[in-house]
């Protein structure tokens, strides 16, 4: 956005007032680049909501850590094009905020997904992610609409669909006929939108596509020929854009896996498994199977094993689950010999299939079916019928999951019967795979807890503790808290009594604490037989919109902060008014700043992250509040592209620092207690070039003429700026041009040096802002279309 951050201070007279509301948690947005290197150290922009300069930054992995730089920047507001007409009441996305960081990464991390936190005076944020890589990673980086070529192959590339309409091109040239796979990561990453991806060849026919309808992410596969130009091309399937949407990109020569059969490997053994992919065996894009021998490790620590699959058309690395049960596949004969894993595809002709196994009186089981977690296509669901045909029990959706669970106690002996079925349309494809698990349950427990406690400084926070109990187990199971901060203590019962499932359990804070965050953990000890056995809390994460399992949004590490209360409030002065504003200038809304607990200090008034509509570039400008005062004006400038048609509203928010008990400054938030709502009116300023598009030579000048029509409410003069996209920065330039009141055209002289870069077309922009009342800002703006000549005479 064009506009700068005027700082104000104002002071008109005190009045009190009681009102009480809820200070504001930092949010977390996004990390970009989304994806890091093994070994390596990373520059990264940290994003995220209503953060405060004194934040505490947490990594949930010890090999990775994070450094930051720096305190937050001013808001990264998404630039034109805007949402016009009906759609243009839709909510607004949160306007984020970055902070320039480091990731350093220990050489033996594995790839994948790591979680981070912040915390501040105000409370916990939720978790975000970042992609921990081992291969080949770049950063997009493109003039103009550009496609940009990417080198060489494999490599994955981190870009981001920062405004609406944008499409992002790359162009790869195969270095060998078969085929290239193109891999979409942006949900995983905890980006909200719907990616579509489409590739080309050179003459512009489609060759591939895919629209990630389910949010789910996905890639296609493509055949290549040596020595053809592809462009791949990916935007949201709606058009939308943010600053938080980030993806990463993976472009590789060979086929696409999907899937194995069987979907996991037994410890320690070898076997030969079929790879069901796109192009596996014939490097065309249709899924097909090929067969190799894996060898898998014993070690009781791997959860997964990474097997280079070596096809004719490159070499594929493929993460295989471990296990420590038989691995079977296809259906197997009754009665089943348990415990068996069993991995099938389900038939094209039939929706469900049964699998019967010997069963006692009293005995408990536990069956796992998936699909979804191994890379299958299915919505399945599990129901257990006894040896009469009547159901003892079903499933069909975990949380967070389209796979299916569950537990069940036997109530007589003989043969049971468990119903694979599928709950969802079809394509008969290879990849409707699923893997049932069937296993007596052994006695045992899990605990579940909430992954973020805000901690009221001198003050208590019940937690609410869960236990999942299985195989039988019904003892009691005695808490620990391991973590917490100096002067954060547990009080009152940490113990779960025989047969309960639920407690709330308490954690206090001393007046006289420091007010800080902690990375903390919960355990819980229960004795089964002679043993007491121990089991970590573990709490559902967030970061991940399409966890393939819910193993994959459950960590152990718990985030508690201490808070403190906002001594003041922030009221708007006739809180009910609708307001009249000009598209285009600043609205001026009067605010009361209520002190309380003899607190004096300054403050600062800034618009709130999230806004109840979308509002086309508009923003609230930063005031500072000097110390003691207690009335201030709060500047808000309104797009010029917002519609008549409704309301607009402004959320506002007031900043101080304050000391903690120790001394240390905490920047603490208050929201204002309503809304500034504004009905637009017609602009009291516009500015139009007579010229559609212009054209103009490498290394001259050119004269742009441009008229200005003013209101008689706003007899000022009004400065003319050329602004350029930042990689014609230096190349383009152009002296402000002044038109004083009275006149409403002029003409502003563009220079260029000679650059080849400059060749092509380019979209500019020209702006015209007049200061009503001396300092209040009204804009407009207008498009300049141009096109450069790169050759010189």
């Amino acid at each position: 956005m064009l506009l700068k951050v005027w700082s104000l201070s104002l002071i008109l007279c005190l009045l009190v007032a009681d009102h009480a509301f809820a200070q504001k948690a930092p949010q977390l947005g996004y990390v970009f680049p989304p994806a890091i290197r093994a070994g390596e150290n990373t520059d990264v922009q940290l994003g995220g909501f209503d953060f405060t300069p004194d934040m505490q930054w947490f990594v949930h992995d010890e090999r990775v850590r994070l450094r930051t730089s720096g305190t937050p920047g001013d808001y990264q507001l998404t630039p034109p094009p805007y949402w016009i007409g009906p759609r243009a009441g839709v909510g607004a996305m949160p306007l984020a905020r970055e902070v320039a960081g480091r990731f350093e990464v220990d050489p033996a991390m594995p790839a994948g997904l790591v979680r981070w936190q912040v915390a501040s005076a105000n409370g916990c944020s939720q978790t975000a992610v970042v992609y921990v890589s081992r291969g080949r990673e770049i950063v997009e980086s493109r003039s103009r609409d550009l496609p940009q070529r990417l080198s060489a192959l494999p490599v994955a590339v981190s870009g981001r669909l920062s405004r609406l309409t944008e499409v992002d091109r790359y162009e790869v040239v195969a270095d060998q006929d078969g085929p290239i796979s193109v891999d979409l990561m942006a949900r995983r990453l905890g980006a909200g939108f719907n990616g579509m991806l489409q590739v080309r060849d050179s003459a512009g026919q489609l060759l591939a596509d895919f629209a990630d309808t389910q949010g789910l992410d996905g890639g296609v596969t493509f055949a290549a020929k040596a020595g053809e130009k592809y462009t791949i091309a990916l935007h949201d399937a709606d058009f939308r854009g943010d600053r938080t949407y980030v993806y990463r990109l993976g472009v590789t020569s060979g086929p696409r896996v999907v899937g194995t059969l069987p979907a996991a490997g037994q410890r320690g053994t070898s076997r030969e498994l079929e790879f069901v992919g796109m192009g596996v065996a014939s490097g065309k894009p249709k899924l097909e199977s090929f067969r190799q021998v894996v060898s898998f490790p014993a070690d009781p620590a791997m959860v997964a094993h990474t097997h280079p699959l070596k096809t004719p058309f490159g070499t594929v690395d493929v993460m295989i689950p471990l296990s420590d049960m038989a691995e079977q596949v296809g259906v197997v004969p009754p009665p089943t010999t348990t415990p068996i894993a069993i991995t099938n595809i389900l038939p094209p002709d039939t929706d469900q299939q049964r699998f019967s196994w010997s069963v006692e009186k009293d005995e408990r089981w536990s069956l796992d079916l998936q699909s979804r977690a191994i890379g299958g296509r299915l919505d399945v669901a599990l129901s257990v019928l006894d040896p009469d045909g009547k159901q003892v029990a079903e499933n069909d959706d975990l949380p967070g999951t389209t796979d299916a669970g569950l537990e069940f106690r036997a109530a007589a002996s003989g043969t049971f019967t468990c119903v694979v079925r599928s709950m969802a349309s079809r394509f008969a494809t290879a990849d409707e795979l699923y893997r049932l698990q069937i296993r007596r349950s052994a006695p045992d427990f899990s605990i579940i807890v909430p992954q973020q406690i805000n901690l009221p400084l001198g003050g208590k926070a019940e937690v609410p503790v869960q236990v999942l109990r299985s195989g039988g187990f019904d003892g009691e199971i005695a808490l620990a808290v391991e973590g917490l901060p100096t002067g954060v203590s547990p009080m009152g019962e940490w113990t779960i009594p025989a047969g309960k499932n639920e407690l709330k359990v308490v954690i206090q804070a001393a007046p006289d604490a420091a007010v800080v965050a902690g990375a903390i953990q919960i355990r819980g000890a229960g004795k089964m037989g002679d043993a007491t056995v121990t089991r970590p809390a573990t709490a559902v994460a967030s970061g991940n919109l399409c966890p393939r399992s819910p193993a994959d949004q459950r960590i152990t590490t718990v985030l508690l902060a201490v808070t403190m209360t906002p001594p003041f409030e922030v009221l708007l002065v006739d809180r009910t008014r609708q307001r009249d504003v000009h598209r285009g200038s600043t609205c001026l809304a009067e605010m009361e700043i209520v002190r309380k607990d003899g607190f004096a200090g300054e403050i600062q008034l800034e618009m709130a992250a999230t806004q109840a509509r979308y509002l086309c570039g508009s923003r609230g400008l930063n005031v500072r509040v000097p110390p003691e005062a207690t009335r201030v004006i709060y500047p808000a400038w309104m797009s010029e592209w917002l519609g008549t048609e409704f309301t607009i509203r402004m959320s506002t928010q007031g900043v101080a620092a304050v000391p903690d008990p120790k001394g240390n400054l905490r920047y603490l938030t208050k929201p204002a207690d309503a809304q500034i709502t504004m009905i637009m009116e017609g602009a009291l300023l516009k500015l139009t070039t007579p010229a559609k598009e212009s054209t103009m030579r490498m290394g001259e000048s050119f004269d742009v003429p441009v008229v200005l029509a003013r209101s008689t409410k706003l007899p000022v003069a009004a400065t003319i700026k050329l602004h350029v996209p930042d990689e014609a920065s230096g190349l383009l330039n152009a002296e402000p041009l002044v038109l004083p009141p009275g006149q409403d055209r002029g003409v502003l002289r563009i220079t260029s040096i000679a650059d080849p870069r400059l060749s092509g077309q380019w979209s500019l922009s020209l702006s015209a802002t007049a200061l009503q009342d001396g300092k209040w800002p009204v804009v407009s703006e207008t498009l300049l279309p141009l096109v450069i000549d790169g050759k010189q005479e």
